[in-house]
């Protein structure tokens, strides 16, 4: 039987895409209020490129969404003439803004009404490699615990976030189901690890990928009947 129902974030509950533009224009309009210097060298899309350049000479921080543009806006500031405790600071508020507005996430259709219903019959575990916060964005109440890699250093598809919800669940992979969008960070991940998988295909491309998922939902409202004839399929 299924006893643990695994969920990634953006792009399978929300669509992350304009959160993270609206985030992005949130933290530079802070830095043109509080730190003029360094909006004057940097605009948005520069900034952007810092980070991943910052990213390219730090790979221990990849895996680590949140310090790693912690550490951007650090080098930034540091650039431009902010002194250590003074950029730190800085950087800290900076980080803060961006992250209250990385939370104002609009769920997709039917989503809500899915976690209620699924919380009501299993364990639910949020799986992310980004720095959403269940709590913060108000679904907490629907999972029993979240993960994400900022915390545990690793992003899917590397196992380590499967294997780590499993031990937390007391379950096998044989007792799960991931849900999520990317073919390969849930998907493959899921699958090397031996979990039954959803794939959330919205518009309805078709798996282009190699193993094929389990189920595919092109609805959010799918996925309850999908579980269950994953669950019936173990029987036959």
């Amino acid at each position: 039987m299924i006893k643990l129902i695994t969920f990634d974030l953006d792009n399978t509950l929300w669509d992350a895409n304009p959160v993270l533009v609206k985030a992005e224009q949130a933290l530079y309009a802070w830095l043109q209020d509080n730190c003029p210097e360094l909006a004057s060298r940097y605009s948005i899309d520069t900034m952007r490129d810092h980070k991943t350049a910052v990213a390219n000479e730090n790979p221990e921080l990849i895996h680590r969404v949140s310090a790693l543009r912690l550490e951007a806006l650090k080098r930034a500031l540091y650039e431009v003439g902010y002194g250590g405790k003074e950029a730190e600071a800085l950087a800290g508020q900076a980080f803060s803004v961006f992250h209250k507005a990385r939370q104002r996430v609009t769920l997709f259709e039917h989503a809500q009404h899915v976690l209620e219903s699924l919380s009501q019959r299993y364990k639910l575990a949020a799986l992310t490699n980004g720095n959403a916060d269940v709590a913060i964005i108000g679904l907490d109440h629907y999972f029993d615990f979240a993960l994400s890699a900022d915390d545990i250093g690793r992003q899917k598809p590397d196992p380590t976030m499967f294997l780590l919800a499993l031990e937390k669940a007391k379950v096998d992979a044989s007792q799960v189901v991931h849900i999520g969008d990317h073919p390969e960070h849930d998907i493959k991940g899921a699958q090397d690890v031996g979990l039954h998988t959803i794939w959330v295909d919205f518009d309805a491309s078709g798996w282009q990928g190699e193993a094929e998922p389990t189920e595919v939902a092109n609805c959010l409202s799918e996925i309850p009947k999908l579980i269950s004839q994953i669950e019936n399929s173990q029987f036959k």
